[in-house]
This record gives structure tokens, sequence and C-alpha cells, in this order.
């Protein structure tokens, strides 16, 4: 799609990501001169046009939302062959490659960036409208810090037809609910479900409940109790390790009563560590789950025990600690998982080298392309950061990145033809058809235009057509005239040349050689042919004139350039 014009309003200009919903392309509104983000639905949801109808419908009546921390929908249109929504563009990364890439966020941090979220819903509810599909990858944080909650309206489309929700339930199925599940709609207390979940996952950098399939984490969700955030990062406070656990209760009734409360909490949260000063939450909306040390710890102020039973509980408790962890330690070693590390953004030898140092084979399963991470560095893992692989066969695949899927096309015009050539090839495109004319403006054997423009986005690899000044016409027009080659029409001498072709034995495959003559007779093609590779020949080429250049192209590079 890169380049095409969507609706006779957004020029495609590269794609920014992929989902099992749509796939999301960086786009410029060519009325308005803006970027935006434009959704397009992928093809298999495309041709089910009712729901094509339905997500219009939904975005459409979340377009009035008007908040700093809401991506704003600017059009939703179903009739095209490809579906599309029109969004505000937001500049960005979202929190779950965030996580992915460097795993847990520091508790700032997360307080900074939940906080506007929260604010975001507060502001949706307060407008009767609740996100029903709250994920972290719905959630981008900016350059400038500035955060932002996107997809507002999805959910309501999903809700219309199950059976396409059932399709890409893992999508969202560690951030629903227990209740949706079961079937309930979405409510103020599923978002705070939701909010509790992502804000657990920046905080340890894992989930609350793991599973291979939607079913069997949806078991957990009603069944496992979750493990305590803070016995898993002992930097998270007490206080905000219970604000999650309440915002993840199991119980709608549990939970916050609204997300005005827990934003109340978690502001208070914010402020008190600022300050250094302590804050727990009132006891109305603490979730009655205590870990084992919170309960120790209230036995004892309740008893008044003197120091010398502090010493000894102390004491015990040290004792108690290290026997369940050598327990641990020989369960570990003993079973089975292996948590995989957060590879993504490293060298390949980086990544080798963490992951040998916990027991990890890495296989290379090639290449991907990627706006975020840089070329050459590891942009995919399977199985991903955090999640666990058995010892007994600890492999993780991995993809290198090829750079982006499009990138700009580099500045030609005013450049010589040989400068040209190398600034294309120096960008990783290939040097497509060559043509000339007469120019009274442009230099001779320099760039008058070229395609696509400059600064145009196109895939890597692709070719850049250029047209090369000839200078200014001084000859008849029929002395041009490339379809005649009789040298009673010609004024200059005739002269033969051997031009001697190699084409590379390592290149993809056969390669179109073309011999390009400028002469007298004006510019002609000597052979357009395909050849092997390794083939190595010499072709006799006939030209007019004291002027003469000949140029070989091999698969659209340029390896020779002469003049004679």
């Amino acid at each position: 799609m890169i380049g095409q014009i969507i609706n006779y309003r957004y020029e495609v200009l590269e794609k920014i990501g992929d989902g099992e919903i749509f796939s999301v392309y960086k786009s410029r509104d060519k009325v308005l001169n803006r970027l935006v983000a434009l959704k397009v639905l992928n093809k298999e949801f495309a041709e089910n046009r009712k729901f094509a109808t339905a997500v219009r419908s939904g975005y459409q009546s979340v377009a009035a939302l008007d908040h700093p921390n809401i991506t704003r929908v600017l059009e939703a249109d179903p009739v095209t062959d490809e579906p599309f929504v029109a969004c505000e563009f937001v500049r960005g990364m979202n929190i779950k490659d965030r996580v992915r890439r460097a795993g847990s966020v520091q508790v700032q941090t997360a307080l900074d960036i939940m906080i506007p979220v929260l604010e975001a819903l507060e502001y949706a509810h307060a407008n009767r409208i609740v996100h029903g599909d709250l994920r972290p990858q719905d959630i981008v944080v900016g350059s400038d810090g500035g955060v932002k909650v996107t997809d507002f309206g999805l959910s309501s489309a999903l809700l219309q037809h199950p059976e396409i929700a059932d399709k890409v339930a893992m999508r969202s199925v560690h951030y629903e609910a227990p209740e949706i599940a079961e079937g309930a709609q979405p409510s103020v207390a599923s978002d705070i479900y939701s909010a509790g979940v992502i804000l657990y996952e920046m905080l340890t950098g894992s989930l609350p409940f793991e599973g291979a399939t939607a079913i069997s984490v949806a078991l957990k969700q009603a069944k496992d109790e979750p493990v305590v955030p803070r016995t898993i990062n002992t930097a998270i406070p007490k206080s905000l390790s219970d604000l999650v656990m309440t915002a993840i209760e199991k119980s709608p009734a549990e939970r916050f009563p609204n997300v005005s409360a827990m934003l109340a909490n978690m502001r208070a949260i914010r402020d008190s560590l600022r300050v250094g000063k302590p804050y727990s939450m009132p006891q109305s909306t603490v979730s009655g789950r205590m870990d084992r040390e919170d309960t120790s710890e209230a036995v004892i102020a309740e008893e008044g025990l003197p120091r010398s039973s502090y010493l000894w509980l102390t004491l015990i408790f040290i004792v108690v600690v290290m026997a369940v962890g050598g327990l641990t330690l020989h369960l570990n070693l003993k079973d089975s998982k292996i948590t995989v590390p957060p590879l993504l953004g490293m060298t390949v030898d980086e990544a080798r080298y963490q992951a040998k140092q916990v027991g990890i084979t890495l296989i290379d399963d090639g290449e991907v392309f990627s706006n975020d991470v840089e070329k050459g560095k590891i942009a995919d893992l399977s199985p991903l950061p955090n999640a666990k692989v058995p010892r007994s066969n600890p492999v993780v695949k991995y993809k290198v990145s090829k750079g982006p899927s499009a990138k700009a096309v580099p500045d030609l015009v005013g450049l010589p033809e040989s400068e040209a050539n190398q600034a294309i090839e120096d960008e990783g495109f290939a040097v497509g058809k060559v043509t000339t004319e007469y120019s009274d403006k442009v230099p001779m054997y320099a760039v008058i235009r070229q395609s696509p423009e400059h600064d145009s986005m196109a895939p890597p690899g692709s070719s850049v057509d250029m047209v090369v000044s000839l200078g200014s016409k001084t000859e008849p027009a029929a002395s041009t005239d490339n379809t005649n080659n009789n040298t009673s029409e010609t004024t200059g001498q005739q002269r033969k040349f051997k031009v001697a072709v190699d084409v590379p034995a390592d290149a993809d495959g056969a390669q179109e050689v073309r011999i390009i003559v400028n002469d007298d007779r004006g510019e002609n093609t000597a052979i357009q042919e395909f050849h092997d590779p390794g083939d190595k020949f010499s072709q006799l080429v006939t030209t007019y004139g004291d002027n003469v250049r000949i140029r070989v192209y091999v698969g659209g590079r340029l390896m020779s350039d002469e003049t004679y």
C-alpha cells in the first residue's frame, strides 16, 4: 500500500504496525496537510461488510471524545475495498513494546503513565463511553512524555460479532475482566480491571495470569489468585501493590467503585513518593488479601510483643526465608522453566551472550522489517521476553531487523548521473529505468527528475527511475530518432567498441543486462537480455560521432560508464 492514495485523500507513507484486526500506516492527509494514522481493516475481516460497518459505527460513536489523552477519530469508511479508520497520528511507543524490550517500568514512570490513562477513562466514563478492550498496545507514550489512549470504539463491533471476537480472543484475554469472559457487557468495572492488569505488567514485567490458550487464561482468572506485585518487585510500595490488587479483584463489587476513586489514590501515592512520606490506602478500598509479611506485622503490632520477641521472630523469619529460598532453588533446578530475558533491540552476539547466561539456545528464524528496531538487531522473539521455556528444551527463535519497511527516497535532481547512482545504492534502493532528454537548464548527464520523487516513501530495494539531461539541444530533431540506425542519416564517423560484461556470481537469479549508447543518434539500447550469475561475455557495439557514451547495467545497477 505504500504510495497509494486512499479515498482520494490519504497518502500512505509507511507501515507502522500490524495487529490481528488492523494494519496501521503512517499517512498524510493531503487535504489538511497533516499526518494521520490510517488503520486499515485486515483482508480477512474487510470481506465481512457487516463487521466493517460495525467498526465504522463504533468509531463514529466515540468521535466526539475530546481529551488530551485520547487519540481523536477523524474519519471511518467501510465502503472502500480496504475499509479504514483515520485517527490522530501519535509518534511514540506503546506500553506492550516498551515492557517487551526493557522489562518492568520504574514505579514513578508507571504512575506518570497510568494517571493520564485513568484521566482519559474518567472523562470517557463521564460521557457514558467505556473502552471495553483496553490493552497496553492501546497506550502510546510519545517522545515528549505525552500519553494517549487509542481504540475507543472497537469493543462495540466485537460485541456485535462474537465469531470474530473468538478468532482474536488471545489479543486481549489477559486484560479482560473475569465477568467479560463469562458473557457480561463491558463496564466501568471491567475498564478498571484492565487498567489494573496493565499497571501490574508495567511494575512487574509479567502478567497476573498466563496461559497458552484463551480458555486456560480465563480459567486461571476465575480460580487462581494472582501473585502480589510487591513479592515480584520489592521496589513497589505496599500502597501501590494494594491498589493494583484492588483493581484486579475477581468480583466487580470489590474493585474501586469508579475510576475517580482509583485515580485519587494513585495521585496520592505519586505525591507521597515525591515528598518521601508513606501513604496507606483507605481500608475501605484495600483488598482483603494480605501477604504473609503484612499479616505478621499486623499480629505483632496488636499483641505488643517486647523487643526480644521481635529479634526471635526476625531470626525465625530469616531461617524460613532461607529454607523457602533453598526449596525454590531446588524446584527451579529440577523443573522446568527458564524466563526469556529481554533480548529485543540487541545485536545477535549480545543476545547470544545474555541467553547463554540463563541456559537458553537462540535459533535464527530469518529477518523481518521493523520501523522501530535498527537494521541488524533483534526485532522479534518467539516466545517473547518474560515468557517461560522448558529447561529440557530451552530454545528461543529470533528474527533480525531488515530496517524499515519503507524509507525516504534521496534527492537526485541536479546530481551527475554517477553520483545519483551512488546515492540510490547508498540508501538501499536500486537504479531503475534511465531515460534522457534535452534540457537548456540542467547540465549534460545530470538528473532532470526522478520517480519516486524526493522524500516520498518506498520499500528498500525498489527501483528509482531517472531522466538524465543531454544538455542543450543543438541538433535537429530528426538526428535524435532512436529508432533509426541508418548511417546515411548521421554525420558522425562510425566507430565500433567491444564492451565487456561480467554478471556477479553471487547475484540472486538471472539478471537483466542493458547496454545503453549515447552518440550522434541520441540514446539507443544496444542489448537488453537476461544472463545467469557468473556469465562473462563481450558485446560489439556500433556508434556514430566523436562524443560517445556507453553505460552497462546489470540487474538495474550501473556497472560501468565510459565516454569515448
